[in-house]
């Protein structure tokens, strides 16, 4: 009877909402009016936000997944979501491309991961590009050269090297340093909700051994003494992995040992001081778990802060630490960095090795740093992007990405980018670091307009939300890029101002992108219903337990859900697009453009649904929303650094994204630089309530 009454709900459901899962239907269909399809197509086919799926909040949403998952019904309705959701397009797009026999077509490229594995041209020049960068801070690699560095006394908040300064001229101490964050974290963490779990006895010790070091003249590094924090995806020894889950109550969930980041940071003297909140298991990227109750927006509690690394990014808005580790599978790091207000470097995928006590091998997941300034971020991304060793480090195990590559392996990490010659002919050969190297100008700016604006072309398509405020912000971003005059490296002292812009606006088209952001949802949608179905998880596989810790939230398991009724041939059919939209944006990088401009979001910081804070929502209409300029970072595993410029009328941050090509991330670091520069003036930070100066 009880089965009945809800196949009869379902129904009802299915009713109630089919008009409105039609209208979201996406437009327009692929192929021609001549039954064509041109897998090289360039209309602009994208109306992202028109995905097809409920929205429910609270109460409602509780209904919704246990009917789903329930009733007999459930799983043909999730089917026949998926359906609406043109994956049969997706299917016929994918054996178009299989059937191409150009040269663009990226069967190059694996199925397996967005990896691309350098020739040994390529890798020697980003050995010779690391070997001239004589010194051990971003201040002296030529992305902060010292007669500018005073200018990031401008921002509001302190940088890495304003820690080192401070201990080193000893006006404060690491201890000192950490009792004030633990005094801010005991008052104000109950608002913010942005710290999961602190290291009280780890951090002691190690702030108590770098304020040693350092009354001995003998830090270990820039990093000696500056306090971080990591997102819980990472094993931080002692402390809990949890991936944004309750507590177990077995203990399953403490680490036994530091991951690779993690040892890292403690092997550069930094203390580590606590992990951060995050949305459960990273399946959207609004940020809010209610699990933890938060975090919430420093610049307005109501509002969403992003996500997934949501706890990350207010730890570094508040001022609690100046670089906060995130991972990132469709925004999470860029997202909550530009609701936040922070910066947020997404590395290239692999760059980072990561590995947690049950390594998943997600292939559209990559790690990265938030961070107050771009230096930061910089700063992080030397110390924790060096090649990971074939014996293994951090735990002793080798990352399962390392055998992939073959031959040479990941390239050493450096601050130079593409446009500065440094193999050049003779007169063009490095001398002297950075005030010898020869820059190429104007930069290349790459703009899709039709993407940025969303403008769509021809039939089809449909409004979606964006801002005014990002746009116009936008604009005057690309602006100021393209009339600020370049610094000329071109002499011998390294001086004077050249009348060559920074940069150029080139336009780009780019094919498929509504199958190309459908491919990226489904490939990160099966690879996390795989992680828990393999944990043996309540509401994956109907095991009843008596153990609280051991559910999820509903919103969660309906999204986790959608990933068992995707089939084989729709998930290789995403995998197949992947690789072709690799050799398309590839082309684009390493051809026509240096590196590509793009809002971080669509819109600024939302306010949180009535009903959300305990029970959560689903909305992944909204999540596509979100990722509209998001996910070719995360299908094929682009760099991508996402910086604050300035805040709109309601004092919300806003953010520009710079997108570059695999395995240089100084790229998006020198332009996402000088952008930084530009806005300096109007960087905001949160209320005085909710931000603190160690």
């Amino acid at each position: 009877m009880f089965h009945r009454f809800l196949s009869i709900a379902v129904i009802i459901l299915a009713i109630f909402t089919a008009s409105v899962w039609e209208v979201a239907r996406i437009e327009p269909k692929l192929r021609t009016a001549d039954g064509i399809i041109d897998i090289y197509s360039s209309l602009y086919d994208v109306s992202t936000g028109n995905i097809a799926a409920p929205v429910a909040v609270s109460w409602r949403l509780q209904i919704l997944v246990r009917l789903m998952i329930s009733s007999p019904l459930g799983g043909y309705l999730i089917r026949g979501l998926v359906e609406k959701n043109r994956v049969n397009e997706l299917v016929e797009l994918a054996s178009a491309i299989q059937d191409d026999e150009g040269d663009h077509s990226g069967k190059e490229y694996g199925l397996d991961f967005p990896i691309v594995r350098l020739t040994k041209e390529d890798y020697d020049w980003h050995v010779d590009a690391a070997a001239i960068q004589t010194a051990t801070t971003a201040t002296m690699t030529g992305l902060v050269s010292d007669a500018e560095a005073s200018s990031s006394s401008k921002s509001p908040y302190r940088s890495v090297r304003d820690y080192h300064a401070a201990y080193a001229n000893k006006s404060t101490t690491p201890s000192a340093v950490l009792q004030k964050l633990l005094d801010f974290i005991k008052e104000k963490n109950p608002v913010l909700g942005c710290v999961q779990e602190v290291d009280y006895r780890g951090s002691f010790l190690a702030a108590y051994a770098s304020t040693n070091r350092w009354r001995q003249g003998k830090p270990i590094s820039i990093w000696d003494g500056v306090p971080v924090m990591l997102k819980p995806e990472e094993n931080i020894k002692g402390l809990r992995t949890t991936q944004g889950e309750k507590f177990k109550t077995d203990g399953s969930d403490i680490a036994t040992h530091d991951g690779v980041l993690a040892d890292r940071f403690r092997k550069a003297g930094a203390v580590i001081v606590a992990t951060t909140v995050m949305h459960e298991r990273g399946v959207h990227p609004s940020g809010y778990n209610p699990f933890y109750n938060g975090p919430s927006n420093p610049y307005d509690l109501k509002r969403f802060s992003g996500g997934s690394s949501s706890g990350s990014a207010v730890a570094v808005a508040t001022g609690m630490v100046p670089v906060a580790i995130g991972y990132d599978g469709g925004g999470s790091i860029r997202i909550p960095a530009a609701w936040s207000g922070t910066v947020g470097l997404a590395v290239g995928f692999s760059r980072f090795p990561f590995q947690n006590k049950n390594v998943n091998i997600n292939p559209s997941v990559k790690s990265g740093p938030l961070a107050a300034n771009v230096e930061d971020a910089a700063e992080a991304f030397l110390l924790l992007g060096q090649p990971f060793s074939r014996q293994g480090d951090g735990g002793g195990a080798v990352h399962p990405y390392t055998a992939l590559y073959g031959g040479v392996g990941p390239p050493p990490p450096h601050l130079h980018p593409r446009w500065l010659n440094i193999n050049g002919s003779e007169e063009n050969k490095v001398e002297g670091g950075v005030n010898g190297v020869h820059r190429r100008q104007p930069i290349r700016i790459g703009v899709f307009q039709e993407w940025v604006s969303h403008r769509p072309t021809g039939t089809g398509g449909g409004n979606t939300i964006l801002d005014d405020a990002v746009y116009k912000t936008f604009q005057k971003t690309i602006q100021a890029l393209t009339t600020i005059s370049a610094t000329d490296t071109n002499t011998d002292d390294g001086g004077g101002e050249s009348s060559t812009p920074y940069a150029t606006l080139v336009n780009f088209t780019m094919p498929h992108m509504s199958l190309q952001a459908l491919s990226h949802a489904l490939i990160v949608t099966c690879s996390f219903s795989f992680s828990l179905l393999k944990e043996n998880f309540r509401g994956l596989n109907n095991r009843e337990t008596d153990d609280p810790s051991d559910t999820l939230q509903p919103a969660t398991e309906f999204q986790l859900r959608i990933g068992h009724h995707i089939t084989a041939t729709e998930l290789l059919s995403a995998m197949r697009i992947r690789s072709f939209a690799m050799a398309q944006w590839r082309n684009v990088l390493a051809e026509k453009v240096d590196v590509i401009l793009t809002p971080t979001l669509p819109m600024t910081a939302l306010v949180r649904p009535n009903g959300s804070d305990k029970i959560g929502f689903s909305d992944t209409s909204l999540g596509f929303q979100m990722m509209r300029y998001i996910w070719p970072g995360n299908l094929i595993g682009l760099p991508g650094i996402a910086v604050p410029v300035g805040v709109d009328s309601k004092g919300l941050p806003l953010s520009v994204q710079v997108l570059c090509l695999h395995w240089h991330e100084a790229d998006c670091l020198a332009v996402g630089r000088e952008i930084e520069k530009m806005f300096v003036d109007e960087r905001a930070k949160p209320p005085p309530e909710f931000f603190v100066d160690l």
